[in-house]
This record gives C-alpha cells, sequence and structure tokens, in this order.
C-alpha cells in the first residue's frame, strides 16, 4: 500500500510539472526572473533543467539587475549580540518584519565581530581579536571567503578604533569586488598620518589610495556605514588639507571605483564633530546626510551628485530625538533606529510599520542589504 501511496504522488508531481517542462528556457528565465531568492534557491532542486538555469552566473547577475530595476530590494542586515545569526529585515509596503535569520560559520564567530558594509548580496564582515579577520560573506547562498589584511596595517603600538572605516563596493568595469579600509598610524616620529588602502577580489593584492593621506575617518565604527552610491563608496573624514594647507574640516569622502581615488564633497554647511550627530543615508537613489545636534534634528539630500549648491533640505519631521535615519524607501518613507532597539518605517509624524531587533544586548550595526545569486569571481593570480 505504501509502494502504491509513493506511486502515486510521484505520477502527480510529474503530472503537475509537465506543463512547465514544456517552457522554453527563455520563458522559464523571464518567470525565474521576476521570483525572490529564496524561492530560487528552493526550485534549484525540482529538476537538473532548472538547478542548471539558476546556477548559471549569467542569471545571478540578470537577476540581480532585475531585483534594483524593480525596486525589490528593500531590505536590512544586522547580527545578533552574541554574533551567531545574522537577521534579515524586510521592509514592505505597509510594514517592517523579520524575513529569515541565516547562521554565521563557526570560523567568524565572535563576540566582537561586526558589519562594515555591504554590496551586492555580500556582506563585509570585521574582526579586530584575537586577530584582525576580514570576510566577504554571501548569506541567501551561504559561500563566504576571507579576506588577508593589507601588511603592517595595524600598528600594535596605537590602536584607534574611533579612526576606521571600510566598506565593500561592486567594479562594474573589470567584473571585480574591492575592499576598502581607512585608517590612522603612527609613523616613526609618533605623528598620525591617514592610511587608505583598497583589496581586489580578482588579482588577490592590496594597494595604497592615492590622496589617502589628506582624510581622517572621522567616527567609530559603530556610528558610520560607508554609503554605495553613483559607483563610490562614501564616509565621513577630517579634511586635514595637504602639504602647508591644513583645513581640518568635517567632509564627505569619496572612494571613485572608476579612478581609485579619493576625493571629498563639503556638508550642507560647516559642522563640528563633536557638536553634531551626523551619518550617511541613500536608498531610492538618494544620496543625503542625516545632521542632529542637542535640539535640531535635519535630513539633507544632495540632488545633484558633487554639485554642492544643489544640497536641500528635506522637511520631515522625525519621531523622536533617538531616531538615526538608515534609508530612504521607494513612498518616500524613511525609516531608521528607535532607542537601539527597534526599527521604525515613519513618513511625516506618522509611523508606518516597527520592528523589535532580536537578541541583542548592544548597539547594533544595521545595514541595506539586496540579496542576491551572485558569486565572488575567481582571482586571477
Amino acid at each position: 500500500m505504501a509502494t502504491c501511496t509513493r506511486i502515486n504522488v510521484k505520477k502527480k508531481k510529474q503530472q503537475l510539472l509537465e506543463p512547465i517542462d514544456n517552457l522554453t528556457p527563455e520563458l522559464l528565465q523571464e518567470i525565474f526572473l521576476r521570483l525572490p531568492v529564496k524561492s530560487l534557491i528552493q526550485l534549484k532542486c525540482v529538476s537538473k533543467q532548472w538547478h542548471s538555469l539558476i546556477s548559471d552566473s549569467n542569471f545571478a547577475k540578470f537577476h540581480y539587475d532585475a531585483t534594483i530595476a524593480n525596486n525589490n530590494n528593500s531590505k536590512l542586515m544586522y547580527l545578533s549580540g552574541d554574533c551567531s545569526k545574522a537577521y534579515c529585515v524586510k521592509i514592505g509596503a505597509s510594514s517592517i518584519h523579520h524575513d529569515y535569520a541565516v547562521r554565521l560559520q563557526a570560523t567568524y564567530k565572535h563576540d566582537k565581530l561586526r558589519i562594515i558594509g555591504s554590496s551586492r548580496g555580500f556582506i563585509l564582515l570585521q574582526n579586530d581579536v584575537p586577530e584582525p579577520v576580514l570576510a566577504l560573506w554571501n548569506p541567501a547562498m551561504g559561500s563566504h571567503r576571507t579576506v588577508p589584511y593589507p601588511d603592517n596595517f595595524w600598528n600594535v603600538n596605537f590602536y584607534c578604533p574611533d579612526h576606521f572605516c571600510g566598506g565593500v563596493v561592486y567594479e562594474k568595469f573589470n567584473d571585480d569586488y574591492l575592499v576598502v579600509l581607512g585608517s590612522v598610524k603612527a609613523n616613526e616620529h609618533q605623528k598620525l598620518r591617514p592610511q587608505w588602502k583598497f583589496f581586489s577580489v580578482r588579482t588577490n593584492s592590496w594597494k595604497e589610495i592615492e590622496g589617502g593621506d589628506r582624510f581622517v575617518p572621522s567616527y567609530p565604527l559603530h556610528r558610520q556605514q560607508g554609503l554605495l552610491y553613483n559607483e563610490a563608496i562614501h564616509w565621513l573624514a577630517i579634511d586635514i588639507g595637504s602639504g602647508k594647507c591644513k583645513a581640518r574640516s568635517l567632509v564627505i569622502v569619496a572612494f571613485d571605483t572608476v579612478t581609485k581615488t579619493l576625493s571629498m564633497i563639503p556638508l550642507p554647511y560647516p559642522q563640528h564633530t563633536h557638536e553634531w550627530k551626523l551619518s550617511l543615508l541613500g536608498g531610492r537613489g538618494y544620496f543625503g546626510i542625516f545632521m542632529m545636534n542637542k535640539i535640531i534634528p535635519e535630513i539633507w539630500v544632495m540632488k545633484e551628485y558633487k554639485v554642492e549648491s544643489s544640497w536641500t533640505k528635506l522637511n520631515i519631521v522625525l519621531p523622536c530625538m533617538n531616531f538615526n535615519p538608515l534609508c530612504f524607501t521607494e513612498s518616500d518613507e524613511v525609516v531608521g533606529r528607535k532607542d537601539k532597539k527597534q526599527i521604525v518605517k515613519f513618513r511625516g509624524k506618522r509611523v508606518f510599520g516597527k520592528c523589535g531587533l532580536i537578541s541583542c544586548d548592544k548597539d547594533p550595526i544595521v545595514v541595506m542589504f539586496t540579496e542576491s545569486l551572485l558569486s565572488l569571481p575567481v582571482s586571477s593570480l
């Protein structure tokens, strides 16, 4: 009887799949491009044809581009307090809620582990104890790769986490991923100098960034994330000038993937790091900055990239003083952290959804995240 039941189930499954199996690969691809990553991973088990199509590297690129084009990328990610899991938060049209959780590889699990960047479905993880570790991880695919630290990047006699930034950005021309680090280091005269380097996944090598000796990362890592915009990655930094010029002003510094150099973007008006709470925010094609002193919170967006006069202040009323904006949504809503324990979405004075952070007994780093089927390029060396 049991054998007959198994045969009937198998026959029924075949009958259900027959109309789909008759579809051309081109039509199947069009259907699959509209499905989320999570569903596609499950569908790889249906047949060899589906597995082959979904596993194809070109399909992975088409799917990611379609996801971005259709604005299906409104997600955030953060680590649990013990860094054993990563939680994905979905920002829906009328709600905000946890989508799923992913366990981290035991190799990287440590209570000092943190997220320092995100690009095209890859999360950049960093830990500096017991020894420096960098890793690129695709939570959806479960793939990961360790990135070696640059030689002599850390000065054991001078460690300053208040002046450190990092991130990962995609370089389209070479189909490469670049890991960028900025810090300060004491020279032989015990004078501090900025140092900026980038790592190419394709060449498996580090290089010095031109112009890096001018910009000092200005914020502790947990207070700022690199903002991806216009094929560049951005942070807040202090411009110490060059040569005899010692400007020492707070600016936005941009690493351009085409020129491999750093450039600066002035803030809407001069700020001092000790007087204002500042953070960059993006999403929905915006390039913006959140600025707040003890009384006045403001959000500015740059209407024309790198044109200082195009800074425009948004008419937005923040829900409370303990609110740190993270990103914009397609509905012109603002998403951010409230009291370090919640993620809240609002427009005007109205809250459209909120979600409590799970297993967080410390200030969590929350980054924008887009799921993908993408794989890292193979090193050419």
